[in-house]
């Protein structure tokens, strides 16, 4: 089972997370109907209440999976925190450390977390066989 299988969408078609303002709710929405996978995009600031409006109007648009990226490196906590109550299907996290921890709450609450690796992978956490669970 690859990506397609694992995260849900038809097409290997990734739309980036291109910011706030160009990769909203629209762009992401079309993108999943037409059977790719789509990616919102927090802010770089805490906007809790905004974060929500967006994946809530990005599902008026669409029943199929998206995710949401943050930008570990800005303050990110309330924004992930608001991912996660709202259960998106996917969270990408990039320029900064993707915690063990955060990955465990992200699946605590059945959203799936893709890191995107540095030139080294030292911000992708470790973890044993017995702590995987797809």
């Amino acid at each position: 089972m690859g990506w397609r299988g694992i995260l849900g969408f038809e097409y290997g078609i990734v739309q980036a997370p291109l910011g706030p303002d160009i990769s909203g709710p629209e762009l992401v929405a079309a993108v999943a109907n037409a059977g790719g996978l789509g990616f919102l995009r927090t802010p770089d600031w805490e906007a809790p209440d905004y974060v929500k409006e967006l994946i809530r109007k990005t599902r008026t648009l669409t029943d199929k999976p998206f995710g949401v990226a943050v930008v570990l490196a800005f303050p990110h906590e309330e924004n992930i925190k608001a991912i996660l109550e709202e259960r998106v299907a996917i969270l990408q996290v990039y320029w900064g450390e993707c915690s063990k921890d955060l990955v465990l709450q992200a699946h605590q609450a059945g959203v799936k977390v893709i890191p995107q690796e540095d030139k080294f992978g030292s911000n992708i956490p470790k973890f044993s066989k017995s702590e995987i669970r797809m």
